[in-house]
């Protein structure tokens, strides 16, 4: 049985700059990628002192009332190293993530998603008592992480203030 993920993070500066950022290419924003051969990008997720590498696909984005979102899917990346340790456990993730912009111009970032813990019955019986918060910790972790990228990259993107005209004599 699918479980539910949903995490938010307020974001710094102007809600437009960074929903501008958020409409450009992914690759700008995600934390640390790098472009992946099988399409999408190649990103590590963490969660205290775990930490996965998983292959990220972010879709384009939409736009619903006062919230922009995209689609937002990772799958595990298999390494050779990690096959034995707690860190095969990592589900694949499907949802979105969005920015909502609130009436007081205030942005927040949110991943409303659902994932399938491995191991059948048993998993989902982990996954209740301990794992969850795992995965809990995990996707707030990612967006704090997007969330740093959005805002650096919708600093670069402020405009330049405008120079005072000098005094004329």
């Amino acid at each position: 049985m699918a479980r539910e993920l949903q995490c938010f993070q307020p974001l710094p500066g102007r809600a437009s700059t960074l929903v501008d950022a958020f409409a450009g290419d992914p690759e700008t924003w995600l934390p640390e990628s790098e472009a992946d051969r099988e399409a999408g990008r190649i990103l590590t997720l963490h969660a205290g002192a775990l930490a996965r590498r998983v292959r990220v696909r972010v879709g384009e984005p939409w736009h619903v009332t006062r919230t922009s979102w995209r689609s937002v899917s990772w799958e595990p990346v298999n390494v050779s190293d990690e096959q034995t340790s707690v860190n095969r456990f990592l589900p694949a993730l499907d949802g979105e993530l969005g920015i909502h912009v609130d009436e007081s111009d205030r942005a927040t970032l949110v991943l409303d998603a659902r994932y399938l813990p491995p191991g059948g019955l048993l998993g989902a019986a982990v996954d209740a008592v301990a794992l969850h918060r795992l995965a809990r910790q995990t996707g707030q972790r990612f967006l704090e992480d997007v969330g740093v990228g959005l805002s650096r990259l919708a600093s670069q993107r402020r405009s330049p203030q405008h120079a005072r005209p000098a005094a004329v004599d």
